[in-house]
C-alpha cells in the first residue's frame, strides 16, 4: 500500500525538508511515499536492483526482475522519465537483468558506469591480487561461504551459511586492515568490499550532471546500507529517497515494505503520469 496523497514539486521538497529536520538527518522509517504530481520531464529515478526491483535470492544467478516491472520501466522511460540503475553487480549482469530496458547504469557500487550505450567505463582499479587470494583462502575454510569477484569490487556471501557471520566479519576486517584505500559495507548476508570514493552517491551525482538528468528531481530507491550513499546524494540535490524492506537507520524519508510494494508504487505512478 502507498500513501494516497499526490504532491507537487514544492510540496515534495517541503515534506522531505520537514522529515529530515525532525529526524536530525537520520533515523528510522518515516512513512510511505506519496505519489508525485510531476511531469515526466521533471523526474529522475535511481533504482537499485537486488531487493528493490527483484527479490533477494539464494544465489545472484537465480535473480530475475519480473517482466511486469520491466514493462513499467519501459513505459516510464517512454513517457520521458529519466531512469538509471545503481547496482552492486557487474554491469553485464545489470544489463541482462533489465533487458530490454536500456538506461544509464552503474555497477560494482559506482566503480563501473555506462550511459546505456553499452560502452562501459571502469572508474576504479581491480582488487589487488593479494587481497583476493587472502579472502579466497579464508572463504575456502568456511563451507557454503563464497567469494564473488567483480571488475572493481569483491563480495563475500554468507547467506547460505549464517552460522559463519562472525567469522566472515573478522576475515573481511583483517584483510581490510592492510588495504587502507578499500572499505566494506554490509548488505543482505554479504560483505561488499569497494575502493573508497566509489559509491552509489558519487555516481548518482555524476549521472545527474548528464544533459538527460540535469535539472530533474532525483528520487533514489534501494533496500540496504549500500544504497544509503545514493539516498544522501539525492537529498543533497534537493530530491527524495525510498527505502525498500526492513531496516533500522536510514537517510530515506519514505519506505515501502517489500519488492511487490515498490512495483505497485511504480505502476500507480506510471498510471498517474499517463492520465
Amino acid at each position: 500500500m502507498t500513501d494516497n496523497r499526490i504532491l507537487d514539486l514544492c510540496e515534495l521538497q517541503a515534506e522531505v525538508a520537514r522529515i529530515v529536520l525532525q529526524a536530525g538527518g537520520a533515523g528510522g522509517f518515516k512513512g510511505r511515499p506519496p505519489l508525485l504530481r510531476l511531469l515526466p520531464g521533471q523526474l529522475a529515478l535511481f533504482l537499485d536492483v537486488d531487493g528493490t526491483l527483484a527479490p533477494i535470492t539464494e544465489r545472484p544467478e537465480m535473480t530475475r526482475v519480473p517482466l511486469e516491472t520491466r514493462r513499467i520501466l519501459l513505459e516510464l522511460q517512454g513517457q520521458g522519465v529519466a531512469l538509471a540503475a545503481l547496482s552492486g553487480r557487474p554491469l553485464d549482469q545489470v544489463r541482462r537483468l533489465l533487458y530490454p530496458v536500456s538506461i544509464p547504469m552503474a555497477g560494482s557500487h559506482g566503480a563501473q558506469f555506462s550511459l546505456g550505450d553499452n560502452q562501459d567505463i571502469t572508474l576504479a582499479s581491480p582488487p589487488p591480487p593479494d587481497m583476493v587470494s587472502r579472502l579466497q583462502a579464508g572463504v575456502d575454510a568456511l563451507p557454503s561461504v563464497w567469494l564473488e569477484r567483480k571488475p572493481a569490487s569483491l563480495a563475500v556471501h554468507w547467506r547460505q551459511a549464517p552460522r559463519y557471520q562472525e567469522q566472515v566479519a573478522r576475515l573481511v576486517a583483517g584483510v581490510l586492515a592492510g588495504a587502507p584505500r578499500w572499505q566494506q559495507v554490509q548488505g543482505h548476508s554479504v560483505h561488499e568490499l569497494r575502493q573508497a570514493g566509489h559509491d552509489k552517491g558519487a555516481i548518482l551525482k555524476r549521472i545527474m550532471r548528464q544533459p538527460e538528468f540535469n535539472g530533474r528531481w532525483p528520487l533514489a530507491i534501494g533496500d540496504d546500507r549500500t544504497d544509503e550513499d545514493a539516498f544522501k546524494a539525492a537529498l543533497e540535490l534537493g530530491g527524495g529517497a525510498i527505502r525498500v524492506g526492513a531496516g533500522q537507520d536510514t537517510a530515506a524519508p519514505w519506505a515501502l515494505a517489500d519488492v511487490p510494494s515498490l512495483a505497485q508504487w511504480l505502476s500507480t505512478q506510471n498510471g498517474l503520469m499517463r492520465a
